[in-house]
């Protein structure tokens, strides 16, 4: 009988031990066969999903000190697009500013990092819609207790990304309120990168750094009672944050979209988010070219 038992449980543990493996081999998640036949021959041919990407926007899309590998909620969410899709991911560096010139160049496949979706952009590219932003003030918080709002930077100095236009349209339409109430104009100053931007805030040249609000949250807990986002949860305004694809790439644009929708409609989307404290920030679905200005 003891004999019985002991094969019983030996049996057992061998069982037990083998069924990760089992967990383990099954089938990838994966798109349909018209999703994976609309991605451009050459891109198939290529076997990978160029990203442009200015690569300093936390935690969205950067790099940590001394790495050279991108991480970040961005990051995350496209290599497992480009995983469903069969495809590899590789990143290009480009500065913001040069995101849409790179793509009508053919330089990569997508521009990412930050990018929103605009009617003004539309014009010349089109976009995968994947989260929901703001941008907002960031601001020394030594002696910036009074700064609540843009429209308290009358006279000051704020410094943004090289373009931003969905921020300074923001910032000049203040700083005509600012002109109008018989106030100094607010000085605005863009700068080829964040790092630059927020350096110029560090430096006291600027009152404000101008930027999207998840990054600025993220660089507040780097640097905790450094730093303070005006107005708490102030925005300045609301955005879409997108992928930008080329006008002529309408298949891989509708492949991107359809794998990332297959994400949320699994739940995978969220996961990746949450991951990094951005799941608030998730979208109900997938969409094309609708930006904020479109939504209710």
């Amino acid at each position: 009988m003891s004999s019985l038992k002991h094969t019983l449980r030996r049996h057992t543990l061998l069982l037990a031990a083998a069924l990760p493996l089992f967990v383990f081999a099954q089938p990838a998640k994966t798109v349909s066969p018209d999703v994976l036949a609309a991605i451009p021959a050459e891109v198939k041919a290529r076997g990978v999903l160029r990203v442009g990407s200015q690569q300093t926007f936390p935690p969205i899309e950067f790099r940590e000190p001394g790495k050279t590998e991108v991480t970040g909620a961005s990051k995350d969410l496209l290599a497992e697009v480009a995983r469903r899709l069969n495809l590899k991911l590789e990143y290009v560096q480009a500065e913001y500013s040069a995101l849409i010139p790179g793509l009508e160049a053919d330089r990569f496949d997508l521009a990412s990092g930050g990018i929103s979706d605009t009617e003004e952009r539309e014009q010349k590219v089109d976009f995968v819609n994947y989260m929901f932003s703001g941008a907002s003030i960031l601001s020394l918080a030594a002696g910036s207790e009074k700064l609540e709002t843009i429209d308290d930077f009358c006279g000051k100095g704020v410094a943004t990304l090289l373009g931003s236009r969905v921020i300074m349209a923001q910032v000049e339409a203040a700083s005509e309120r600012c002109l109008k109430a018989g106030k100094p104009a607010i000085r605005a100053e863009q700068l080829p990168s964040a790092p630059d931007a927020r350096m110029q805030l560090d430096l006291k040249r600027v009152d404000g750094y101008l930027g999207d609000f998840p990054a600025l949250v993220f660089m507040g807990q780097q640097f905790p009672g450094r730093y303070r986002i005006v107005g708490g949860n102030y925005m300045l305004t609301q955005y879409i944050t997108s992928w930008g694809f080329a006008k002529n790439r309408v298949g891989l644009r509708t492949a991107v979209q359809k794998a990332t929708q297959s994400m949320v409609d699994d739940g995978s989307y969220k996961k990746l988010l949450d991951k990094w404290d951005v799941g608030g920030a998730a979208l109900p679905e997938i969409t094309m070219n609708l930006p904020a200005s479109k939504r209710k």
